[in-house]
């Protein structure tokens, strides 16, 4: 018995793993593969018993004591795939709904049973949908479940009439302890997929040793169908609830771009006046490019709202999940503290803000820049909103993962200190502003749609947003206040932060630190792609188009700087002369009189005009056409060197004019190809070949930058076209039959090459919540003001009071707490496991133990003595007894010595 109570201790429970953690069906794969690394003696017991010792004893989603004759074999594979259906339902984690709740005490009522649940089976846990009878228990752990048995029973009713005879539960935690199980009844919840996803089960404290009756079980049966129904039809809903918000955001994203390409084109040509520049002193200069920093960032956080958009209708359509997700990119750090720091120049501010960057933070990480980028904005504006005297300080730096820590470096920790198992980036912003209250924290990082005081506190749709983009990067975020700090190294971080060690907060997050391979070329801000400032979509859109370009006429590339490259390789300029073609300097005098024409057929004024401005500059004469049908008369009645072709508009959209005039092309002009670019803000790669097909020669997206107009105007194709509408100027039959040979000869060899196309040390002070004097943590199964929270309220202290074990474990890991109150009996299970949960995770997280935890327990209690409790109060609660605690909790006579929890970690 001393070893299995030493195996317990040194195996104490954990967070149970879930689907949602993983992003991917190989993600879940990789993660059944995984032994638990804290198997229960229970589990343990199971595999001794059935004599399967072995590396699969520590698998959180395998069952333990498992009956082989009427139950289904488990497998990876199969678990799998139940457990990505299970995810598709969006159904884990969500709140209670009344249509759930109604069937589940309708049959409580019905069975005469106490409990009545709806139990979905995830990784390491059985989560409830509804759960009467068991009050605030939302989970248990997979391992006692009674569900994980039935969902792999051969019978469609799985029956335990007496939990006492039968040997798979006769030790199970439910039955030994709350809620007592003697009797269980489930038909396992299949989905139309073919899956059992979990259970409709009733349960009682009592035995039924005669079961249930044929009537009984038919209404079993049918009570399950309908939850199954509700699933099926809830499941619906909130796809149709999700895809209508992502598609109102991916509207709004495009509808933003065209407003704000018209910005980007104005701004380029500000900055390429050379008469205005030459004008312009430093810091207007600077206004200037920050600007288009802005803008910049603007336009790449609505083409990624589109790509989500695009990436779950392509999910849906069948496609896997990982060919839609857009994997790690290089990120300059250097470079996105610059953009950073050009960007908040400009934000209102009452205090400075200082950037420090350590060390050994490394000049390029694999990450995701612009979700970084946005996490990082979304606390300096907070910040920025809240403080008004002090400073603000942005910190970055890398942790060392626990294995790597020094104990001098442990020496200068604060208290919360979080050792990662792996090397973070962790970015922190320190404000001096009024701090946040502490009935805030639990709706920190969680929308708070309609709450007004989200708009006058750190909560609401900004810190949402950070919690969403990190999560999605397999980091950790949270927030503790200043003076948590600043216990542990007042002057230090005084001085850091020029103001008294009082007031703010510290908002942080972290993320796992990736490095790029040492063969692969760094490149900054997420490569090529980046640099040429074009969006995935249109990268997809480019390579779909390319194949069918590369088979019908010469292709302008997406990236102008290998097209420049190209051409000067192979000057086209200087063309090779022929008989009828002698003199070089007669065909310029022939060029020069003529004019380029290009025409610009798009909806939007705005465009039209900045790519006019652009394309004057460079001498062209600019036709405009505001919709289809006006573009398709303009495109009859003249030969242009280039046409840009917009692909939605009004009265006739671009694919049909493509489709109309190559047809009238085809009859009444067969001498000249008209070379027609079609673009778009959001057209996606069937989208842009079905513009190929339609008849244009090109796509590219919008917006299209400034600087590559000249390109594109000197690209070989544009500028063939140009030399037989020269000829034809001239009115010279044989120059134009020499100039249309020449182009033909040029466009075979290109098609033959078929060229590729491209797209344009120290870790911080704190990481947690050092003990705050003052505050207060009452854990206790009652919402009513109990004595005990009144005298602390008397005392002076401030007291964040929960219902439920899994409430007092969240918040024991968001911060330490001056002194903690936590009944023995609460739901599920006690105060006296909550601790042992809590201590478990400590020991493996933190640096400064969590002192002054009372339990409230019945002195004659067992269970009310075990490590990692610093005290009891008996009940009822002796207010004297109480009194004296609170009072010397707040002169901190509990001097507990700093304890090194670190050792013993695994790697």
């Amino acid at each position: 018995m001393a070893e299995e109570a030493q195996l317990a201790e040194e195996a104490p429970p954990t967070r149970a793993r879930t689907v949602l953690d993983y992003d991917s069906p190989s993600a879940v794969e990789s993660a059944l593969s995984e032994p638990n690394p804290n198997p229960s003696l229970y589990q343990m017991n199971s595999c001794v018993i059935s004599g399967n010792i072995g590396a699969s004893i520590c698998r959180d989603w395998q069952t333990p004591h498992l009956d082989p004759n009427t139950s289904e074999p488990e497998s990876i594979e199969n678990e799998v795939a139940r457990l990505t259906v299970l995810k598709e339902y969006l159904i884990l984690d969500s709140d209670r709904e009344e249509k759930f709740e109604r069937i589940t005490a309708l049959a409580s009522r019905i069975f005469d049973m106490p409990i009545c649940l709806v139990s979905l089976v995830d990784i390491g846990r059985q989560w409830f949908m509804s759960a009467t009878g068991l009050g605030d228990v939302r989970e248990t752990s997979r391992e006692v479940s009674f569900c994980s048995h039935a969902i792999l029973s051969e019978k469609d009713v799985f029956i335990v009439p007496e939990t006492f005879d039968d040997p798979r539960f006769v030790n199970n935690g439910l039955v030994t302890g709350p809620p007592f199980i003697r009797f269980y009844a489930g038909v396992p919840l299949k989905s139309p997929e073919g899956y059992k996803l979990g259970t409709f089960c009733i349960i009682d404290s009592k035995p039924k040793p005669e079961g249930l009756s044929l009537n009984e079980k038919q209404n079993l049966r049918e009570l399950a169908d309908m939850v199954m129904d509700a699933m099926v039809s809830r499941k619906k809903e909130m796809e149709q609830l999700r895809d209508e918000k992502t598609r109102l955001i991916a509207c709004a994203a495009h509808d933003l771009l065209t407003p704000l390409t018209g910005i980007q084109l104005n701004l380029g040509l500000l900055m390429e006046d050379k008469t205005l520049t030459d004008k312009l002193d430093s810091h207007q200069k600077e206004l200037i490019d920050t600007s288009v920093k802005c803008s910049e960032m603007i336009e790449r956080i609505c083409f990624q709202a589109i790509e989500n958009f695009r990436g779950d209708l392509v999910v849906r359509g069948g496609q896997s999940e990982s060919s839609t997700k857009e994997g790690e990119r290089p990120v300059n750090i250097d470079e996105l503290v610059d953009n950073l720091n050009r960007v908040v120049s400009t934000f209102p501010k009452k205090v400075p803000l200082y950037i420090e960057k350590e060390g050994n933070v490394p000049t390029t990480i694999l990450s995701d820049e612009l979700k970084l980028y946005r996490s990082i904005m979304n606390y300096l504006t907070n910040a920025f909103k809240h403080t008004n005297s002090g400073s603000i300080r942005l910190h970055i730096y890398v942790r060392k993962a626990s294995g790597s820590i020094t104990d001098i470096e442990l020496d200068r920790l604060p208290g919360t200190f979080v050792a990662p198992k792996s090397d973070v980036l962790v970015v922190e912003v320190h404000d001096t502003g009024p701090g946040i209250d502490l009935d805030k924290y639990t709706t920190l990082f969680t929308p708070n749609h309609n709450d007004e005081s989200a708009r006058r506190t750190h909560s609401g749709i900004g810190l949402y947003s950070v919690a969403t983009a990190i999560d999605s990067l397999g980091g950790e975020y949270g927030v503790f206040p200043r003076q948590d700090l600043t216990a542990t190294l007042p002057s230090l971080a005084s001085t850091l932060l020029k103001v008294p060690a009082a007031s703010g907060s510290v908002f942080w997050f972290s993320v796992p630190l990736h490095l790029p391979n040492v063969g692969s070329p760094a490149r900054s801000n997420g490569g090529e792609e980046l640099k040429q400032k074009q969006p995935a979509a249109d990268v997809t859109a480019a390579n779909e188009a390319t194949r069918i370009a590369e088979r019908k006429r010469p292709s302008i590339a997406r990236s102008f700087t290998s097209q420049t490259e190209a051409m000067e390789e192979e000057p086209v300029k200087k063309r090779e002369k022929s008989p009828d073609y002698e003199g070089s300097e007669e065909n310029e005098e022939v060029s020069a009189e003529r004019t380029k024409k290009v025409l610009i057929i798009d909806d939007s004024l705005t465009i039209r005009k900045a790519l006019s401005r652009g394309f004057s500059r460079l001498g062209f004469t600019v036709d405009e056409a505001e919709n289809g049908m006006e573009g398709l008369k303009k495109l009859k009645t003249t030969e242009y060197d280039l046409v840009l072709l917009d692909f939605l508009m009004p009265v006739l959209d671009g694919v049909d004019v493509a489709k109309k005039f190559r047809r009238w092309e085809k009859e009444r002009r067969p001498w000249f190809h008209q070379y027609i670019i079609g673009m778009s803000a959001h057209a996606n790669g069937k989208e842009a070949e079905l513009g190929i097909k339609s008849g244009m020669d090109w796509f590219m997206g919008k917006p299209i930058p400034l600087k590559s107009l000249k390109d594109l105007a000197e690209c070989k194709t544009v500028l063939e076209a140009s030399t037989l509408l020269d000829a034809r100027h001239k009115q010279s039959v044989s120059v134009i039959l020499d100039a249309a040979d020449r182009m033909e000869r040029l466009t075979s060899d290109d098609e033959k090459s078929k060229s590729s196309v491209s797209s344009h040390g120290h870790s911080s002070f704190s990481d947690t919540l050092l003990s705050a004097k003052s505050s207060c943590l009452i854990v206790e199964n009652t919402s009513e003001r109990s004595m005990l929270r009144q005298m602390a309220e008397k005392s002076g202290w401030k007291v964040v009071a929960v219902r439920g074990g899994e409430h007092a474990i969240r918040l024991l890991k968001m911060r330490n707490w001056g002194i903690v109150f936590i009944d023995n009996e609460l739901p599920l299970f006690s105060g006296s496991s909550c601790i042992v949960r809590f201590r478990a995770w400590e020991k493996c997280s933190r640096v400064v133990r969590q002192k002054n935890i009372f339990l409230i327990a019945d002195t004659h209690d067992p269970n009310a003595l075990q490590s990692g409790v610093d005290g009891t109060l008996g009940k009822p609660v002796d207010p004297i007894h109480l009194h004296r605690l609170l009072e010397k909790a707040s002169k901190e006579e509990f001097q507990c010595s700093r304890e090194i929890l670190l050792q013993g970690r695994s790697e």
